[in-house]
């Protein structure tokens, strides 16, 4: 996904399932795909063209003030506690312990298995480098449970034996020929394991559980894939930032018809997604999933298209007076990106989305937003760039005061 592009789509985003009446409800539907089936009403915004210099009074941007809250540098520290927490969350990770070499109760045993019917293998039955809980008779973590008696024969076996174990699976396993069968599991016992510290990570535990060549290699993984999301981290918030500045210098008057349609449009797409098309049930919804009045809503739908328009006009009269022009190549090459990104089947879809409902006017409106992307990538360039100064905490004491 080009982050360029996705940053400033986030940043716009008028997709009601994102944004809807603001509530973090639908915030966090936010990794959702957008509606799949493409409406055929059309809110009639394809008509209108304007010349955004007609309705912009500019601000000075060559070299718009900004101020972020950190550098976005990665050092180690930060490499380190990223694997540590990675290593919390998906742990526990094991390694032989050298000390054991009988199997006891509570123990964790890597093994290889064979499992045979009738003394000829059967498909998936065969696994090798199994970490087993023998006394819970599943996987190392509890993630898979193993039928009755699997691992019952392992209590007792010494490191470096076979031993099989009579196994009869249940009558009712699945649509396989093996339910209610007896077979014979032949066990490698190849060591008993312990729980491994975060310090104990070497070159080998990096091939294992990361695909890296070594534990140096691993690192430096972690690090170049940290330091490409804080590309985009920056990239999204400067752009929030320079979005900012210029809604607060800038003077927008927007057409009174234009703004009164895309504000029918957006009150639509609401109740198609979220009241069935129903429009009787919008005040009930409103109430009953955002704790919302119908006045608080449209107020609230009122300011998202406000700060919509002026940013599409503002960043339009940019675009125009610097030259900038619309890469065709490129938007069709990350329009596709983005469609796949959402799991889409068409860019109607996502036109529809960005359109209210209209196709027409989603396509286009995604057009002026791909270009109006260039201009703020540019002024991202030519920003003056401060980092905020970390806040104190203050501790507040109590005098104790003696009688």
């Amino acid at each position: 996904m080009k982050k360029r592009l996705l940053a400033f789509l986030l940043c716009m985003t008028t997709v009601l399932s994102m944004t809807a009446c603001g509530s973090d409800k639908n915030v966090a539907e936010d990794t959702e795909s957008p509606s799949t089936e493409v409406m055929t009403s059309t809110t009639g915004l394809a008509k209108y063209e304007f010349n955004y210099a007609d309705y912009v009074t500019l601000a000075d941007y060559s070299a718009i003030p900004i101020e972020l809250a950190e550098t976005y540098e990665v050092t180690d520290e930060d490499v380190e506690t990223y694997l540590l927490e990675w290593f919390e969350y998906y742990g526990p990770f094991y390694t032989a312990d050298e000390t054991k070499t009988v199997v006891a109760e509570g123990d964790i045993v890597n093994v290889d298995y064979v499992g045979k019917l009738d003394g000829v293998a059967f498909d998936g039955g065969t696994a090798p480098n199994q970490n087993i809980d023998v006394s819970g008779n599943c996987a190392a973590g509890g993630g898979t449970s193993y039928i009755d008696g699997f691992t019952a024969g392992l209590l007792g076996a010494q490191v470096g034996t076979e031993v099989d174990c009579d196994v009869t699976f249940p009558e009712n396993y699945g649509a396989t020929d093996l339910a209610g069968k007896a077979v014979v599991f032949t066990f490698t016992v190849n060591s008993i394991q312990r729980e491994m510290s975060f310090e104990e990570i070497d070159d080998e535990f990096a091939k294992v559980n990361a695909g890296a060549e070594s534990k140096e290699a691993m690192y430096e993984m972690v690090r170049k894939g940290m330091e490409e999301e804080n590309v985009y981290y920056k990239m999204e918030d400067s752009t929030k930032e320079i979005q900012q500045y210029l809604l607060d210098n800038c003077t927008v008057e927007i057409p009174a018809d234009y703004f009164a349609d895309r504000l029918e449009g957006y009150r639509n797409m609401f109740i198609n997604q979220f009241c069935e098309g129903d429009e009787s049930k919008l005040e009930e919804v409103l109430s009953t999933e955002y704790q919302m009045t119908l006045e608080q809503a449209e107020e609230s739908w009122k300011e998202v298209v406000t700060t919509e328009v002026k940013t599409e006009f503002i960043l339009g009269a940019i675009a125009r007076e610097m030259g900038v022009e619309l890469d065709t190549d490129r938007y069709e090459s990350e329009l596709s990106e983005y469609v796949a990104y959402y799991g889409l089947e068409s860019a109607d879809q996502l036109f529809e989305s960005y359109g209210y409902g209209d196709v027409v006017f989603g396509e286009k409106r995604m057009k002026e937003m791909h270009l109006q992307s260039d201009v703020l990538e540019k002024l991202t360039e030519t920003a003056i760039v401060t980092i905020a100064e970390p806040v104190e905490e203050t501790v507040e004491s109590t005098e104790m005061v003696s009688e």
